[in-house]
């Protein structure tokens, strides 16, 4: 959709605003954009004075109902990194632009490298160890022999990836179209899928939730893992059939998973993923969305619509991220 040219309102010289929509610390934000974006009005949702005044929504999430009472709304700007939530077709018919914060790529990156190391370390094991007061070696592999696959190669999975390769991990990177990268082996597309997990010793997956990534680790996948495989999924819930992990947790194809998301959020309280021994789970806590950082870069977004230049990156509805 091309980009409208700021409207002026000569009449009675009222400015267009941007709703704003954390999920937490909304005076944080609040005062943040105002601080960027002096000569707009920010309000908070739903603290709205005039919807035919709303240009841009700032939100994790918004309804689309509740976007639609916008009628001179020109972009929605995501707060987070998944934008599943803005595709659809009762969405009105306006761009969403993505977040890429390199500063919560860093955080997700901080996250894997530790739950790598811990696993190939066998950090487990030791701990096993403290609480029977044992004092021994456990064999593990090294650096050098536990390569790490990353499910998606984008923004946060790069990121990953060169933390990684810094330490001297051997990476391999699965998408769609493959990657150039001439430090990475590449996979590309579902028939090189299975290759891809059998040549890594741990899977992360950063893969967000749109048609073609839902489900996509099954059974059948869990087959090809290299055993004893490690799962990190800080990606999307979606993307893991639940029931379908547990079987291979339990009959040992998959020997440990760490789960920042699941599918529905939170993790239902009878779940048998609480309870496993070889699960280890976080609050989607992997990656935080900054205010400092991402007030700047969301910002500039609005900016460059302004200017009638188009932001970026852009949701592309069709793939769903």
């Amino acid at each position: 959709m091309p980009f409208r040219h700021r409207r002026m309102y000569v009449e009675d010289c009222v400015s267009m605003s941007i709703l704003l929509n954390p999920y937490r610390d909304p005076a944080r934000w609040l005062a943040a954009f105002q601080s960027e974006l002096p000569d707009m009005e920010v309000e908070l949702w739903p603290n709205v004075t005039d919807p035919t005044q709303v240009e841009f929504v700032v939100a994790s999430r918004q309804d689309p109902d509740d976007l639609r009472r916008y009628p001179n709304l020109r972009a929605v700007l995501a707060m987070g990194a998944g934008v599943e939530q803005y595709v659809g077709s009762n969405m009105p018919d306006v761009p969403v632009v993505r977040l890429a914060d390199p500063a919560m790529s860093d955080e997700m990156a901080a996250y894997v490298v530790h739950w790598v190391v811990h696993f190939q370390k066998r950090m487990d094991a030791y701990l096993a160890d403290q609480a029977d007061r044992l004092w021994r070696e456990q064999a593990y592999k090294t650096i050098d022999e536990y390569p790490v696959g990353l499910l998606g190669f984008g923004t946060i999975g790069s990121r990953i990836a060169l933390a990684l390769a810094d330490l001297g991990f051997p990476i391999n990177a699965w998408t769609r179209t493959g990657t150039s990268e001439d430090w990475v082996t590449s996979y590309a597309g579902i028939d090189e899928l299975n290759g891809f997990l059998a040549a890594s010793s741990a899977v992360v997956n950063v893969l967000p939730d749109s048609p073609t990534t839902r489900g996509l680790l099954d059974s059948g996948r869990f087959d090809h893992f290299r055993p004893p495989g490690l799962l990190i999924n800080l990606g999307r819930g979606a993307t893991t059939i639940e029931s379908d992990l547990l079987d291979a947790l339990n009959d040992g194809r998959v020997g440990a998973a760490v789960l920042d998301v699941a599918d529905p959020e939170p993790i239902a309280a009878n779940s048998k993923l609480w309870s496993h021994p070889n699960v280890r789970i976080t609050p989607h806590i992997a990656g935080f969305t900054l205010v400092r950082s991402a007030t700047g870069l969301i910002a500039a977004n609005i900016s460059r619509i302004l200017a009638g230049d188009e932001p970026f990156p852009l949701l592309d509805k069709s793939r769903g991220y």
